[in-house]
C-alpha cells in the first residue's frame, strides 16, 4: 500500500506541474497579438511576390497573395497557398509601418547602386527585425487539409540577390504551434519562408497597408469577438 500511495502521490505532482506550465503557456498566448480567423474581414486585393522553388528545382516562382483586412483587430492578412501548405500571415499596425519605412530605404539604396549582392545571409535582415506577427498554416495530404497550426513568429526585412535582381525581401521566421490538447505532445513548427518583392509589387503591397486606406473601409474599430518560371517575372534592371 506505501508503494501505491508513492506512485499515485507522484502521478498526482506531475498532473500539477502539466496543468501550471499549461496555464502559465495560455496566459502568455492570451497577452501576444493574435487574430481570429472567424472575425469579421474584407478582401481588399490581390498581389504576387516570388518565392523559392523546392528543391532541386532552381529558381523563384511568382505566387497570388490575397490580401484582407481583419478590421476588428486592425490586423492585415496575406493568404497564399506554397507547395502542399496554406498560410494566413497577420500583420499588425507597427509591422505595416516598419514594412513602408524599409521599402523606403531599400529604393533609396536602390537608386544609390548600394546593394551588394553574394551576402544574402547578412542584407536579408538588413532593414531591421520585427517581432510578434501571426500565422496560421495548414498542410494538404492525400487529398485532405490537416488540422491548422498557430503561432507567433518575427520578421526580417532586407533584400536579396535572386536571378541576379535584387528584391526587397520580407523572411518569415519559423513560428512554434503548441497542440492545445492537453496531453499531446505533437508540436508543430512552420518553415522560414523568404518572400521577394519586385519594386512594382512592394509598393503595390505598401498601398495596401496605408492606414488612411484601411479605416477608410472600415473607420469604426470594435474589440474581437499559380506558379510561373523566372521569365515571367518583370524586375528592374539594375
Amino acid at each position: 500500500m506505501k508503494i501505491i500511495s508513492i506512485i499515485l502521490l507522484i502521478l498526482s505532482l506531475s498532473s500539477c506541474n502539466t496543468i501550471k506550465k499549461q496555464a502559465e503557456r495560455a496566459a502568455i498566448r492570451n497577452e501576444r497579438f493574435t487574430v481570429d480567423l472567424r472575425s469579421p474581414q474584407l478582401p481588399i486585393g490581390e498581389i504576387q511576390a516570388q518565392f523559392n522553388n523546392l528543391f532541386p528545382m532552381p529558381g523563384i516562382r511568382t505566387v497570388d497573395i490575397v490580401v484582407i483586412y481583419f478590421p476588428y483587430e486592425d490586423a492585415v492578412c496575406l493568404n497564399y497557398r506554397l507547395n502542399t501548405y496554406t498560410y494566413h500571415f497577420f500583420w499588425h499596425k507597427q509591422g505595416r509601418d516598419s514594412f513602408v519605412k524599409a521599402l523606403e530605404q531599400y529604393n533609396a539604396d536602390f537608386e544609390a547602386r548600394r546593394l551588394r549582392e553574394g551576402r544574402n545571409s547578412r542584407t536579408k535582415s538588413q532593414y531591421g527585425t520585427v517581432k510578434e506577427f501571426f500565422l496560421y498554416w495548414q498542410q494538404m495530404q492525400q487529398a485532405r487539409l490537416t488540422s491548422i497550426a498557430n503561432g507567433n513568429m518575427d520578421i526580417e526585412l532586407g533584400y536579396y540577390f535572386r536571378d541576379k535582381s535584387p528584391f526587397f525581401a520580407v523572411t518569415q521566421l519559423q513560428a512554434y504551434f503548441e497542440s492545445p490538447t492537453f496531453f499531446q505532445e505533437d508540436n508543430d513548427l512552420s518553415p522560414e519562408i523568404p518572400i521577394f518583392f519586385t519594386r512594382a509589387q512592394a509598393n503595390e503591397l505598401a498601398a495596401l497597408f496605408d492606414q488612411d486606406f484601411l479605416q477608410s473601409l472600415a473607420p469604426v474599430r470594435q474589440p474581437a469577438a499559380g506558379s510561373r518560371t523566372p521569365a515571367g517575372v518583370e524586375v528592374d534592371s539594375y
